[in-house]
């Protein structure tokens, strides 16, 4: 693939050498001065299948210089730069560029991303990743720990197109289960179905060690709204396009647009002690599943203590179904690993818990089928 850089020449010079070293050839840099753009286009417009936009501090210049070059040239357009908001990236989006990657940060991940829908757009739209919810009927389950340290290690061991979404919409930890200090959360997405398309999902996403990728849930008592339930159908939808697993932490069941993220997923694990009220309210919940016809779950005992904790065999008498994995209390690999930021499959992965977080994960991925999701993937994304 061949590219064009436009912008200054100090930017250029930095951004060239970064870009080949991911398969794309720069084959000239020319100052974003419009009439210079101009005249080298005319004398070369088939000379190049990418073109490279570095931003202005100005948005309305960048946004004109954007609408010029697709009349000049039928090339995709990446644009590098600072957005000040989302809405600025959408703002470019909808001037006809390909994609925005934020240089404010460790922009590496997000240029590798784009350049890999470039290159690979067909295969893109045909694929739909396994989307796995957790969810739990009572707080204090262990819901969060299950769900990072399952995603770190499906992004660690398995595949390495692994995304985590916090949809805690009323303050979420799974930030700081990972150590991640997040530029942007859940809270950043665009709440109409039309602007929620890899460019401005991928804005969203925070970067671990590991590989895994991370939409974070939004501070504690932050001026944020809840997103409307075909958002987060259209969020998940576009992550599964780009990611062989999308993990999601769900608050509950209740809300509307906690149980569309549900609904789309194609397994759900139900988090439970094994102690009364929370089998109890576990018991609520597996009849509420019932009464809308969700039936793709099954249920995880998490910080089981033998001889303390309520029998499996008393559950299963009582819930009439099996546990499909029982996860033992070791707070000593669990706790360390949040206090530290590093889940615990990657820091005590001989612990047991770890090695029951493995064997859960290798079962949902033999058990869980696929399903076939709406493409919310734009054409020129």
């Amino acid at each position: 693939m061949k590219a064009v850089i436009l912008g200054p020449s100090a930017v250029a010079e930095t951004l060239a050498p970064v870009v080949q070293q991911r398969g794309v050839m720069v084959v000239d840099r020319i100052d974003n001065d419009l009439t210079a753009i101009r005249a080298y286009f005319e004398q070369n417009s088939t000379q190049c299948d990418l073109l490279l936009l570095v931003a202005g501090d100005d948005l309305q210049v960048t946004r004109s210089v954007i609408c010029g070059l697709q009349i000049l040239i039928s090339k995709p357009i990446l644009v590098f730069g600072v957005a000040g908001s989302a809405s600025d990236v959408i703002q470019i989006i909808r001037s006809g560029a390909a994609d925005f990657i934020e240089m404010s940060g460790d922009f590496l991940h997000d240029l590798e991303d784009s350049l890999k829908r470039l290159f690979d757009s067909e295969g893109l739209t045909k694929r739909s990743g396994q989307v796995i919810s957790v969810v739990s009927a009572v707080g204090g389950s262990g819901q969060t720990a299950v769900a990072t340290n399952l995603s770190t290690y499906l992004a660690a061991n398995k595949r390495r197109g692994t995304v985590l979404v916090d949809l805690n919409l009323t303050g979420g930890d799974a930030a700081e289960h990972l150590g991640i200090s997040p530029r942007q959360t859940i809270s950043d997405c665009p709440r109409h179905v039309d602007e929620i398309h890899s460019v401005t999902v991928s804005t969203l996403l925070e970067h671990h060690a590991s590989g895994l990728k991370l939409i974070a849930g939004p501070s504690y008592l932050g001026a944020h709204s809840v997103l409307p339930a075909e958002s987060v159908k259209a969020l998940v939808a576009n992550l599964a396009q780009l990611h062989e697993f999308v993990v999601l932490d769900v608050e509950d069941a209740f809300h509307q647009e906690q149980f569309a993220a549900l609904e789309c997923s194609d397994m759900v694990i139900v988090v439970t002690r094994l102690d009364f009220p929370c089998l109890l309210r576990t018991k609520r919940l597996i009849e509420y599943f019932a009464s809308r016809d969700l039936t793709n779950f099954c249920v995880v005992a998490n910080n089981y203590i033998k001889g303390t904790s309520i029998p499996e065999v008393k559950f299963e008498s009582v819930m009439k179904r099996r546990l499909t994995s029982v996860i033992p209390h070791e707070p000593s690999s669990v706790l360390n690993g949040v206090n530290m930021g590093e889940p615990a499959v990657l820091e005590f992965p001989r612990s047991k818990f770890s090695q029951a977080i493995a064997k859960l994960t290798d079962t949902i991925m033999n058990t869980a089928p696929t399903r076939e999701m709406d493409n919310h993937v734009p054409a020129n994304a």
